[in-house]
């Protein structure tokens, strides 16, 4: 029989061992991110993850050059329990960085990604990663999202279109087709993308990015990660946000 003292010495220990495991993230998730954008003639591009002291260092923006030379740009964000959220971002960043060599097709990229993290899986948990992806090229954005990663574009006359999802979290189903969505890219328009942003924060964030005009992307990005912070106030959430600019 199980005593108050040790069940709460119990609870305690669990939320040590937390503890310990978001610090090791942290520190992952720092060495990962990027230490700048790619130069993509035509785009201003700038991306950027909010790295907060008490947060579980599950979200990270990434880029590689594809097969074909191009520049393909990615968010990943780990979602569920189970192992140190490091633990999927590490996976999910390997298996791609492993098949850019060799693949260029996006939907392809993605299909044989989720197909290696899907096997590799680890029981015990149930833990995803959602996967936003953008190369863009002379005439836009080929975009495609892996889950739930709110994106839209927002073009200069005020208009804003926003883009769905394209399929499950990565490492869910396993054997699952994703599409794409080539998204044409007038002067002026914006793509933007984040990781961590109900719906009504989301259009929030993309009105906030209709009104800044004169700024840089890397500016741009600045100001939507202050608003996002001071929306959710004292509540700590880690945010990737990315900002593709057609010149």
């Amino acid at each position: 029989m199980l005593t108050e003292d040790h069940g709460t010495r119990q609870k305690s220990d669990e939320r040590e061992a937390r503890a310990a495991e978001d610090a090791v993230s942290r520190h992952v998730q720092r060495q990962l991110l990027p230490r700048s954008a790619p130069r993509i003639e035509g785009y201003d591009i700038a991306a950027g993850t909010t790295v907060e002291d008490a947060g579980r260092g599950h979200t990270v923006w990434d880029w590689m050059h594809l097969g074909d030379g191009r520049p393909a740009i990615f968010t990943y964000n780990v979602q569920g329990e189970g192992l140190p959220a490091s633990h999927d971002l590490m996976a999910v960043r390997t298996a791609l960085r492993a098949l850019v060599v060799e693949f260029s097709d996006l939907r392809e990229l993605l299909f044989r990604a989720n197909a290696a993290l899907s096997e590799a899986a680890v029981g015990g948990g149930a833990r995803f990663t959602e996967c936003g992806a953008a190369i863009p090229g002379p005439e836009g954005v080929e975009w495609s999202a892996a889950g739930r990663v709110p994106a839209g574009v927002i073009r200069r006359d005020g208009t804003f279109t926003e883009l769905g999802s394209e399929g499950p979290p990565l490492g869910m189903m396993e054997a699952f087709r994703y599409g794409t969505r080539e998204v044409s890219m007038g002067p002026g328009d914006v793509l933007i993308a984040l990781t961590e942003a109900p719906g009504g924060m989301f259009r929030g964030a993309a009105d906030l990015v209709a009104q800044v005009h004169g700024k840089t992307a890397g500016e741009i990005v600045s100001t939507v990660h202050r608003a996002v912070r001071k929306a959710y106030g004292d509540h700590v959430r880690e945010t990737t946000a990315l900002l593709i600019r057609k010149h």
